[in-house]
């Protein structure tokens, strides 16, 4: 007999729990042949990994860790075991047991005993940091995960079989069902009883083996096992945001024994509006043998299979990839279905998902499960009173837009209209007298050669694509097989429209939103798009996008397109650029002489009936590789090393002829035109000073190229060179410092900042943000799959985060960029205020107060109020802001806010006393 089924987080094996011969039976099998035809018809590849039969009685649960390193298994016999793969088997008598060879060696760490009756659930926490059990003793045992077997605390309030255990996905909560008709929510911080849900379980008869609930991926949803509605089975939906009961799944006709979530928040576009969604996804299984897959975005299963064993489903596995769901039943058998990306969607990345939580619950997905920062304190500050109800939310670089005209909202019924009208869309409202669901018959069933069934999930057609209807009618269908609200009170509540009214720039959360509508809003920020391969291009229209003047827009257009290389290739056919109704064209090879092929430079101007009007020629002795355009001049770099500074309007040369050593790969203006770069083959790099017809820099790009080629290159108007290299490094010279300063590389302190505190979409805006810029153009991928989960709550993050936004912080200063110099302060309170400790927060603090009133007198010597022309104490009231959303620096905060209104009153005082 299969009771239990649970997939590896790598997906090359999946685990089995039962009972054995004569003891209890846990098997580690191989993945691959269930997956792939091929693998399972080669009879070198193995089907089992390993059999271990060391449990004395039958297994009840087996479960893999985070990061897939260990094997929890509970059974019969009263105990937990622990297991982890060796490179021998000599892990002593039975650690692989079973008799045969196996091809894998998984022995026993550890052996939990503490249970006084059977074991039926486990579930690991978090980063692995504890594991729960639950058992018929009506207990749940919390055991120490880094020290085993110590026990963490026993969790007693139950008064029947406790059947379910799951852990809070943010770590704040565990939550445990029992037959005893009650479903509890205990807090983590002291393992107290926090709630303790009874109404959606009164009218519950009978008994099921498993009572095995689950919690969304966001944390917003919490979903139980066997419940009652009007008499019928139901899976019952709690919200964590009240603990409100009043929406289920209704549909399956006997009870629910089990849920799962899938692990991942998923994202996809919807198939008739193309709109892009971001939700939840989940299998139920119950008594009557059927399975049920839903999506929050839909109003009705994506799948339903009936009859799909022959007794009941008894546990649910999602595959990592979230493609491949396996399902298993007391009768000894398991199903495998597998789905598409076009099915259930995509994944939402680690950074997204962190950047989700950081919103939601001011932490990110390395939750420190152990931190006090959880503890409820005693307010000694008023202004925290108005905070506790709130989340830290991470700065944004980019001001959010105010709201178009004609979209104005009343903050009072918009809310109470989204609170009555967004129920989740898997929950769809129905009137009170629930229709009889009628079995679904239209289910293919095949029988293979060898007698194995193969059964092809039907698709339940849908209404519509977001599972909110779009306009204030009531059209709700009238026969709903599953899906229903609890509520018999909704007979006339009329569904809103959700969306039409969000603005387009991601906001805060509310507490009280819901997760479609919270998830929609993030999804609305437009994605600005770039193309990387021509520098000079971006770079400029960048910088003028910021300030949209007709006159000093840039046009570049290349025919056909080129890649960079990193040698110079002559411009094939004819190409122009224009900056506002100056037009510059390049005719290479178009004119034929006995001394050699010229070719052609053009000025043209625009009137505003766009028509041409030609107004200067000349020809250059060499093909152009390269050129630019600015408001009065044309930089045109050609083959022969030379390179030329063209008048606009008269064609006339600014500058003599001149020559380097190798031909320019890359040219380009300042925004505002008066200085001009160029970069050649061998990394000589030349900025001049146009107005003034001299050279501002002259450094080589060698020293940093390594093997590689500039393929972006950027001036500012202050004359700071960037530049991108093919390998995704990108520099900043600096002639203060006469070196060059790294602004991004593969170096893992500068990608864990950048993933840290990506944006939602790159940011291109070379004048106001050229940092961000610059650094959103690095080919450097994230951590991979699975290192969240390995990494824990590693201690080198915090560090690592604020040493790269200290960094940032300095670069920043040197390069001139005030607005995102007061965006990484307001970062670096962000998070201080996270996960910072008192001692770095006071030196920060003391620096931004000035060192003449810090109370350290090891402070330095920089007396200088300002920072790019922005008081240093503008920069500590971001902080401060900050660290006011967490109660535990309430002190901090009261002592430096205090410390800040003496200096600004005294300062007011002062300018009152010069203006007498």
């Amino acid at each position: 007999m299969v009771c239990i089924v649970q997939m590896s987080n790598v997906g090359e094996r999946f685990a089995t729990g039962g009972q054995g011969c004569d003891s209890g039976r846990v098997v580690i099998w191989n993945m691959a042949p269930v997956l792939n035809e091929q693998a399972e018809s080669n009879k070198s590849v193995p089907r089992i990994l390993c059999q271990m039969d060391n449990h004395l009685a039958c297994v009840n649960c087996v479960r893999w860790s985070g990061n897939g390193l260990m094997l929890a298994s509970g059974g019969d016999d009263k105990l937990v075991m622990i297991w982890k793969k060796t490179i021998s088997g000599s892990g002593g008598i039975g650690a692989f047991g079973g008799g045969g060879k196996s091809v894998e060696h998984w022995r026993c760490i550890s052996t939990l005993r503490g249970h006084a009756g059977d074991v039926l659930d486990l579930a690991w926490s978090p980063q692995d940091r504890w594991i729960a059990s639950c058992s018929v003793d009506n207990t749940i045992i919390i055991w120490d995960a880094q020290q085993f077997p110590k026990i963490v605390h026993v969790l007693k309030g139950h008064t029947g079989l406790v059947k379910g255990v799951t852990w809070d996905p943010v770590g704040k909560f565990i939550a445990s069902q029992s037959d005893d008709r009650s479903l509890k929510v205990w807090k983590t911080t002291d393992w107290s009883c926090f709630k303790t849900i009874t109404e959606p379980f009164e009218e519950c008869g009978g008994t099921t083996h498993i009572l095995r609930l689950s919690w969304s991926p966001d944390g917003q949803y919490l979903v139980s096992a066997h419940a009652m509605n009007g008499g019928g089975p139901t899976a019952q939906i709690i919200e964590r945001d009240g603990w409100k009961c009043d929406k289920d799944f209704v549909g399956h006709r006997k009870a629910v024994t089990c849920v799962r979530f899938h692990n991942s928040i998923l994202k996809r576009s919807a198939p008739k509006t193309n709109k892009l969604q971001q939700y939840c996804c989940l299998a139920v299984g119950a008594r009557d043998r059927s399975l049920s897959i839903w999506l929050t975005a839909l109003q009705r299963p994506l799948v339903v299979i009936h009859d799909l064993f022959q007794d009941s489903i008894l546990d649910l596995s999602w595959s990592c990839d979230g493609y491949t769901l396996l399902t298993c039943s007391g009768d000894g058998h398991i199903a495998c279905l597998q789905f598409t990306a076009q099915e259930l969607g995509t994944p939402l990345s680690e950074e997204d998902k962190n950047i989700l939580y950081q919103r939601m619950y001011g932490k990110n997905a390395n939750i420190d499960l152990t931190a006090q920062a959880e503890k409820e304190m005693i307010v000694e500050n008023s202004d925290f009173l108005n905070v506790l109800k709130s989340n830290l939310v991470p700065p944004t670089l980019v001001p959010p837009q105010p709201p178009q005209l004609g979209a104005k909202r009343d903050e009072g019924k918009s809310s109470q209209a989204t609170a009555a009208a967004a129920p989740m869309s898997m929950a769809i409202q129905s009137s009170s007298s629930l229709a009889a669901p009628t079995p679904i018959l239209k289910q293919i069933e095949t029988k293979t050669a060898d007698g194995k069934r193969r059964i092809t999930p039907m698709f339940i057609p849908l209404n519509d694509d977001n599972g909110v209807p779009s306009n204030a009618t009531n059209n709700m269908p009238t026969a709903i097989e599953f899906g229903s609200k609890s509520s018999e009170n909704s007979v006339n509540v009329e569904p809103k429209q959700l969306v039409s009214e969000e603005p387009t720039v991601p906001l805060p959360t509310e507490p009280s939103s819901k997760l479609d509508n919270r998830l929609k809003r993030i999804a609305t920020v437009p994605p600005q798009k770039a193309d990387a391969s021509a520098g000079s291009t971006e770079q400029t229209t960048g910088s003028s996008s910021s300030q949209p003047a007709s006159n000093q827009k840039l046009v570049e257009r290349t025919r056909p397109v080129t890649y960079s290389t990193g040698k110079a290739t002559v411009i094939q056919g004819n190409s122009f650029k224009a900056f506002g109704e100056v037009r510059v064209q390049v005719h290479n090879n178009s004119v034929k002489t006995a001394y050699g092929t010229l070719c052609r430079v053009v000025g043209l101007v625009v009137n505003a009936q766009r028509v041409e009007r030609k107004v200067w020629e000349t020809v250059v002795g060499s093909p152009v590789v390269c050129f630019a355009v600015a408001a009065k001049c044309a930089l045109v770099c050609s083959q022969d090393h030379t390179i030329r500074m063209l008048d606009n309007k008269t064609g006339t040369p600014v500058f003599p002829v001149l020559s380097l050593t190798s031909p320019a790969v890359q040219c380009t203006f300042s925004s505002n035109s008066k200085l001009a770069a160029v970069v050649t083959e061998s990394g000589i790099l030349r900025i001049w000073n146009v107005p003034e017809k001299s050279v501002l820099l002259s450094t080589n790009c060698a020293e940093v190229m390594s093997g590689s080629f500039v393929t972006i290159l950027h001036v500012s108007d202050q004359g700071m060179p960037f530049i991108v290299l093919s390998n995704g490094t990108s520099y900043c010279y600096c002639r203060k410092l006469d070196s060059w300063m790294l602004i991004n590389s593969s170096d893992p302190v500068i990608r864990h900042g950048l993933i840290g505190n990506k944006a939602n979409a790159p940011v291109r805006n070379i004048k106001a943000y050229p940092l961000s810029t610059i650094q959103s153009y690095g080919s450097f991928s994230g951590p991979k799959v699975n290192s969240f989960a390995e990494m824990h709550s590693a201690p080198w993050q915090t560090s690592a985060a604020i040493a790269f936004i200290e960094n940032q912080i300095k670069i920043c200063e040197m390069i001139t960029s005030p607005a995102e110099l007061k965006y990484w302060y307001s970062m670096l309170g962000f998070q201080l205020a996270l996960n910072g400790s008192e001692e770095k927060i006071r030196q920060v603090l003391d620096d931004l107060l000035g060192a003449s009133h810090s109370l350290d007198t090891r402070m330095g010597d920089d007396n200088d109020p300002a920072v790019l022309g922005i008081s240093k104490h503008v920069f500590m009231e971001d902080v401060l802001n900050h660290l006011k959303m967490q109660t535990k620096w309430q002190r901090i905060y009261t002592e430096y806010l205090d410390q800040l209104k003496f200096l600004k009153d005294r300062d007011g005082r002062d300018k009152a006393l010069q203006m007498e």
